[in-house]
């Protein structure tokens, strides 16, 4: 477990976890957290896993069928929640014996339900053996994910002399006065000593507003959303539809819009893809809730239509998004959602909870 606050730098190192394992020949399976996904079952399990999707396909019947019906690959009734622990857990020590696995989950915080019993289960099993387990959460947002008997590591902010090297190494030009501003506003966080520089409106020697007392989280939103307003409009959309979406997965994406359109983005260092899994990362959730917040209702409304239509397959992601489109009463939309509940319940105890909860 690795925790910190937001900014100080855990997908960084999460990514570089990645890079390493990578280059030492493991097998690295990446997902992360979506806000806007955390009622949706087995949201971040499907994230991980779907890469092995052809290994789930040899797993013994029981087994493959449980992880088949609960990632969304195939219909039949809702497994029990020991079952797809342990499918899962046979599917990951399965694969480590050809190739040494390694499972990273960022935002842990955001993760749902039904996926963090299993990425608890799954941690507390894997000691000896060829499979580890890295997850980061944010500190004072406890999760879902049972801590218990699992290591964790915190990331505290930079220390004054490490913050000073990475400004003078990243704005070797800041005037004395704004650099002193801007690393006594960052404390340490080095997201923010990257991203606050941006309020400088252009101007090296502008100093920061004495007066801006907001909590760091809502500045540097404020400094992304800002960031945002020069972005295209097609563009904007694109990443509208990858915040609500939640996988990042460009097949999906693909579906609904032309990728064309997310090169700007790319350019503005406001996400990046990663190739060998075809999937788009924003580099800060920060950066999505701009988004979001600075989105207009029916842009909202049509970014959650376009993506129910691009799901068919997923029945209980495609009835969220088909309510959370809807502005008033509808007889479809509430068919739907009473047959997503029949799923929900006949669901163990172990993977329900009020949404609240989620």
């Amino acid at each position: 477990m690795v925790r910190g606050e937001p900014g100080v730098g855990k997908s960084a190192l999460l990514a570089a976890a990645a890079d390493l394992a990578g280059a030492a020949g493991l097998r690295v399976l990446r997902g992360s957290g979506s806000e806007f996904e955390a009622d949706v079952s087995y949201s971040l399990l499907n994230q991980t896993l779907l890469p092995l999707y052809t290994e789930i396909q040899r797993l013994p019947p029981a087994l493959r069928d449980a992880l088949t019906v609960a990632l969304g690959f195939g219909p039949g009734p809702a497994p029990a929640a020991l079952l797809v622990c342990n499918a899962a857990l046979a599917l990951l020590t399965t694969v480590a014996r050809k190739t040494p696995v390694v499972v990273i989950v960022d935002d842990l915080q955001w993760v749902d339900r039904p996926s963090a019993v299993v990425l608890g289960f799954i941690a507390r099993r894997v000691a000896g053996s060829p499979v580890g387990v890295i997850a980061a959460s944010r500190t004072g947002t406890e999760g879902l994910l049972d801590r218990r008997g699992l290591a964790e590591v915190t990331v505290e902010p930079l220390d004054t002399e490490a913050a000073a090297q990475l400004v003078d190494v990243r704005f070797p030009t800041l005037p004395a006065r704004a650099r002193q501003r801007l690393l006594d506003l960052a404390q340490g966080n080095p997201l923010a000593l990257s991203e606050l520089p941006a309020a400088l409106d252009g101007e090296a020697g502008h100093r920061f507003e004495e007066s801006d007392v907001d909590p760091l989280s809502n500045r540097l939103q404020t400094i992304f959303a800002a960031r945002m307003a020069d972005l295209p409009d097609p563009t904007r959309l694109l990443l509208l539809l990858a915040t609500f979406e939640g996988s990042g997965d460009l097949r999906i994406l693909r579906g609904m819009t032309d990728l064309v359109h997310l090169a700007p983005a790319e350019r503005a260092q406001l996400v990046r893809v990663d190739d060998s899994t075809g999937r788009l990362r924003f580099r800060h959730p920060l950066i999505q809730s701009a988004i979001v917040a600075t989105s207009a209702y029916e842009e909202r409304r049509q970014a959650h239509l376009a993506i129910a239509a691009a799901l068919p397959g997923d029945p209980e992601r495609r009835t969220w998004h088909l309510v959370a489109a809807t502005a008033g009463p509808d007889e479809s939309v509430a068919a739907e959602l009473e047959h997503a509940s029949h799923r929900l319940s006949i669901r163990s105890p172990e993977q329900k909870g009020p949404p609240e909860s989620r």
